[in-house]
């Protein structure tokens, strides 16, 4: 057995290194030892446990837990506190939210918006605090801000629209896009703002002239806790055309008709996963096959960057889609559908540069039974290491408890490889999770059961899910606590929040009755995970054959992937750059233009390392250390496996042998389908009557202005727009100053997209 010095604790399995954290913390936080100590011998009930957590760091550190919850409303600061101070249990707590806010909901009178937050969290400015600004009738109605911050969820990106536009119907976007074309400004759209690439505005940091289109308000996006997912339809944005959910026949789409109970469902871009999961199961009795985990991101958010959930049989989301609606540059309502595949296909993931994506139609299965027997199994045994990986390679807290010949080791692996590729080749969902130094991995894969949808349990139940959301608060006031509370090692710290995070997962005994629970329910299994900021990479690369074979599939590379980062995370252990769960999934192809899988004959293997947001002064260089591991994988015949980053991930400042990624995805990875993609978007414009030209000037950013349209250049806004944006930015006294910067803009603009072609 390891040393139990502190520097040696990350080579202890998890309890042992619980323990002896808990031996260490024993001076600063006696209550908090104690706690650990009575769980490891009797484990504490779920929800007493995360209480008293939470009491603890509240009582040892009170300006941290007040500066967590300092932008509620009242009423949900007295709940939560209620809730951790064990007077109340997690569902009495979410029934405490839910009676207050029947009281105090958001309101809108003409343009201005009432926000029920403290009045010191933001100054929302309108069109009557710039008298400047051109009086347009339609959008000087709609609900928005001016000048107010942009800042996405994993805090990786900060811009400040002109305009930040709240839109209810088709109508007001089609005046948005007119109005911002007129006035020569851009236009971006976001969701849940949970992407971590550049994917929204441009990226100048002071106001930049642009217009955003927000499709949910800035208190459910821009404020955590988010409680989404409670049980209460209350704290979902309210409903209007954009968040719409509706069945529609085959014409709509230009479609054939659909068999064996197959649906087509038109949801608008700004309906929650939630909000679909619930409609799903009341009124739809249809399901995605698959999708993210997260309930709280728009249909909209997930489907523009070819987003994905798991299992062999499935491809993305953007592959489901049989209709997208848009407005386009003219302000037109515009469709592209079945009747062109190939443009749909590019269409379908097209990271909002048609224009305003409102309306999207998914092609939907029938509702069925998820059979879930989620486990936690030794690392080891969940995902074996790869046949040229030593013994001696392995963690010790990884290795069996007892002692193995190389026969019984052998054997013991070859059963474990066996039970991993059943899984993995057979299972409809798959997916595994591995939290930093625990001796355990989760393993969530499930099978599905067409035949029977009545004997089933609501999953998670309410009171659970009151559970799930509270603890994810817990573990994100634990992250702030140990980043600037409490001085201890690192290893320490990711271990405890590892050990939070694995107590928080559900696990059905091998002898015990599998949870049997309708589709939508257990793709969205854990609620509230969005109230703990990470950062996170993200790769997708294919599964290859077996030498010899054309069609059985060799999970080696997966295992080498998987491992890699496994020993990434140990030989960091004095700084711990990972403190969130490496995750993996297998997936099928794509069919998408621009999707990661695409051409993925056997399948896909997307693998992903989390971290706290806490440690993202040190995540970049750990996060590129795995990346040049993962690029180092091959094939058979020894030639360098196409690995891709998921779009809405972390990708666009790291380096692939020495150059920017962004660079390797334009001139290798996307060669060919850089082209091919611009070609689809230049044929619905033909038919729809806009150019790229019109699209690179405003729907773009700088992101997309490298990869897709560089040789394009954006015509100059005309001089009195500048003038216009200059005076608005600053009033008349800093006129000049303004529109030199106006200017600038421009120059800058002009000069991204011409940069390519003398480098």
């Amino acid at each position: 057995m390891a040393s139990t010095t502190q520097s040696g604790m990350a080579n202890l399995p998890m309890e042992q290194s619980m323990l002896h954290f808990a031996e260490l913390v024993k001076e600063k936080l006696p209550a908090l030892h104690d706690l650990i100590k009575d769980d490891m011998h009797t484990n504490v009930d779920h929800e007493h446990f995360f209480t008293k957590i939470v009491g603890i760091f509240k009582e040892s550190h009170p300006e941290v837990y007040d500066q967590v919850l300092e932008k509620r409303p009242k009423h949900h600061q007295d709940a939560i506190n209620k809730f951790f101070d064990g007077r109340i249990s997690a569902d009495e707590a979410s029934d405490i939210l839910e009676a207050a806010d029947t009281q105090d909901e958001p309101v809108a009178t003409d343009n201005k918006i009432k926000h029920p937050v403290a009045p010191n969290c933001l100054v929302h400015k309108t069109f009557s605090s710039h008298p400047e600004f051109p009086v347009y009738t339609r959008v000087k109605h709609i609900k928005h801000d001016v000048d107010i911050e942009f800042e996405n969820w994993g805090k990786t990106i900060n811009q400040t629209p002109a305009i930040t536009f709240y839109p209810e119907n088709v109508e007001d976007v089609k005046a948005i896009v007119s109005y911002s074309v007129k006035t020569g400004r851009g236009v971006r759209v976001s969701g849940y703002r949970h992407s971590w690439a550049p994917l929204f505005g441009r990226n100048e940091q002071q106001n930049n002239g642009n217009v955003m289109i927000a499709m949910l308000s800035d208190v459910t996006t821009n404020f955590l806790p988010n409680f989404t997912s409670l049980s209460t339809p209350l704290f979902q944005d309210e409903i209007n055309p954009l968040k719409s959910i509706d069945k529609v026949d085959p014409a709509h789409v230009n479609g054939v008709a659909l068999a064996d109970g197959k649906q087509y469902i038109r949801v608008g871009a700004a309906t929650t996963n939630e909000r679909f999961r619930r409609w799903c199961l009341t009124e739809g009795q249809v399901t995605l096959p698959m999708n993210i985990i997260e309930v709280e991101i728009t249909m909209g958010g997930a489907n523009a960057p070819i987003c994905h959930g798991a299992g062999l049989q499935h491809a993305t989301l953007s592959d489901l889609v049989r209709a997208i609606e848009y407005v386009d540059v003219n302000g037109e309502w515009q469709k592209v559908d079945m009747s062109t595949p190939d443009l749909l296909k590019a269409a379908a993931g097209c990271f909002g540069l048609l224009g305003v994506v409102t309306h999207i139609t998914y092609e939907c299965d029938p509702i069925a039974t998820a059979v879930m027997r989620p486990i936690k199994m030794d690392v080891i045994r969940a995902i074996p290491p790869p046949p040229e990986m030593k013994y001696s390679d392995i963690p010790e807290a990884l290795r069996p408890d007892k002692p193995l010949t190389e026969e019984e080791m052998a054997e013991e692996m070859a059963e474990a490889q066996q039970e991993f590729e059943r899984r993995a080749n057979s299972d409809y969902y798959a997916e595994w999770f591995w939290f930093p130094y625990s001796n355990k991995v989760w393993v969530n894969t499930w099978s599905i059961d067409k035949d029977t949808i009545t004997d089933v349990v609501e999953y998670p139940v309410s009171k659970k899910v009151s559970k799930q959301v509270f603890s994810t608060i817990a573990l994100n006031i634990a992250q702030i606590v140990f980043k600037d509370g409490l001085e201890l090692l690192p290893e320490m710290q990711t271990a405890a929040i590892s050990y939070l995070a694995m107590k928080n997962l559900p696990e059905v005994a091998a002898d015990g009755k599998p949870i049997r629970t309708l589709i939508p329910n257990a793709l969205h299994f854990q609620r509230g995970v969005t109230n703990i900021r990470v950062r996170d990479l993200e790769v997708e690369f294919p599964l290859q054959a077996k030498p010899g074979t054309t069609e059985e599939r060799d999970y080696t590379n997966v295992q080498r992937a998987w491992w890699q980062a496994i020993l990434a995370c140990y030989a960091k252990k004095d700084k711990c750059p990972q403190r969130m769960p490496l995750e993996m999934r297998i997936m099928g192809s794509s069919e998408v233009t621009m999707a990661p899988q695409r051409g993925h004959k056997l399948g896909t293997c997307s693998i992903e390392i989390l971290t706290l947001h806490a440690a993202a002064k040190i995540w970049k260089p750990y996060a590129q250390e795995v990346l040049d591991q993962w690029m180092s994988l091959k094939d058979a015949d020894g030639k360098q496996l196409m690995i891709k980053p998921h779009w809405a991930k972390e990708w666009n400042e790291l380096e692939v042998r020495g150059k920017p990624w962004p660079e390797i995805l334009k001139t290798e990875s996307y060669a060919e389908q850089i082209p091919e993609f611009k070609s689809l978007l230049a044929a619905i414009g033909k038919k729809h009557g806009w150019t790229l030209e019109d699209i690179q000037r405003t729907f773009s950013n700088d992101l997309f202005d490298y990869l897709f349209f560089d040789d394009i250049v954006a015509a100059s806004p005309h001089p009195t727009i500048l003038t216009r944006q200059a005076t608005m930015r600053g009033g008349k006294a800093n006129y000049f100053k303004q529109l030199i910067e106006a200017e600038l803009i421009v120059f800058r603009r002009l000069f991204t997209s011409l940069r390519p072609k003398f480098l």
